[in-house]
């Protein structure tokens, strides 16, 4: 079976939701997840795209430290570009982040910054192996960075899916103006049934009328309480709606994911280098006009030094 997961892998060039459905089956997750050995093998693939490798190594119970030798160059400078957008926004005197959910106040006043999501594009299956936006939303989400003594700038996370929102949460082709309505698309969050208790008279579920109607229980000298459905119906509920297509690859991911991650899930520190004032001016013209006119945008008498402003006035488009 391992044999016939690594030629699936190797022999497809487009991975989309059917590797997903694949590699989700219940056989095949479980394998995964008693091979941890291979997880590290298929996960150091650089062709793969990280979201889907962390994602693998979440599930399997792989927590070693992820650092910037996992990611490709692609990878990497996706993640730099974000991380000097979120700088600029800290040398033009605010908060140092970027992406959504730009104002975190635990930053102000501290040396560190954060990235967030770009969120440009809907989350998808198909979105990690096209759009490098929908990759890294995927894979870091948010994080934090801070500056070491040699200056390099150091990205610190924790991959997993602890995140805010309810188990069951899809993403796919998301509608960006409704996302309280677009989380839920599809399937429902854990359902609660009215069951029979365990020393009731008969173990049988209860019928829709006995639901409608707690007398008849009675009548039967039955009993019952409200219970949560558990982990395992859940997915059974999940693979379902999954193969009738009615939640997204994406959407299955995410509920086996959140059903089946890490409890302390996977530390992430990537030393991306030092970030010099090019950078940030090819990044943001903007800060390069900011620079040019002394800051006078936000500041009086700042006092920029005059060969510093005509550097960055060669970078305004």
């Amino acid at each position: 079976m391992i044999e016939k997961i690594t030629e699936y892998l190797g022999s497809n060039n487009e991975l989309t939701g059917s590797m997903v459905g694949f590699l989700l089956k219940p056989e095949n997750l479980e394998r995964l997840k008693d091979n941890k050995k291979l997880v590290k093998k298929l996960t150091k693939i650089k062709a793969l795209p990280s979201a889907l490798r962390l994602y693998l190594r979440n599930l399997a119970g792989v927590t070693d430290k992820i650092t910037e030798d996992f990611f490709s160059k692609s990878e990497l400078a996706e993640i730099k570009k974000r991380v000097v957008a979120a700088d600029v926004e800290g040398s033009m005197g605010n908060v140092r982040t970027s992406g959504m959910d730009q104002y975190i106040p635990s930053l102000i006043g501290t040396n560190k910054g954060a990235i967030g999501y770009d969120f440009s594009d809907g989350f998808s299956i198909k979105g990690i192996f096209t759009d490098p936006k929908v990759n890294m939303d995927m894979t870091l989400g948010q994080a934090v960075f801070t500056k070491d003594k040699k200056g390099n700038i150091v990205v610190n996370d924790i991959h997993d899916f602890h995140g805010q929102g309810s188990i069951g949460v899809g993403y796919d082709d998301t509608d960006m103006s409704n996302l309280e309505n677009e989380y839920r698309k599809g399937f429902s969050d854990r359902k609660t049934e009215f069951r029979p208790d365990p020393y009731s008279a008969e173990t049988g579920r209860f019928t829709e009328e006995e639901k409608q109607n707690p007398f008849l229980i009675a009548l039967k000298a039955r009993s019952g309480s409200y219970v949560d459905e558990t982990d395992e119906e859940m997915k059974i509920r999940a693979q379902k709606a999954f193969e009738n297509n009615d939640i997204s690859a994406a959407g299955y991911a995410r509920i086996i994911a959140q059903l089946d991650q890490q409890k302390e899930g996977i530390p992430i520190e990537i030393d991306i280098g030092k970030i010099t004032q090019k950078d940030k001016y090819e990044a943001r013209p903007d800060f390069a006009k900011y620079i040019a006119n002394d800051a006078s945008d936000k500041y009086e008498d700042v006092g920029i030094p005059t060969l510093i402003r005509n550097q960055a006035r060669k970078f305004i488009k």
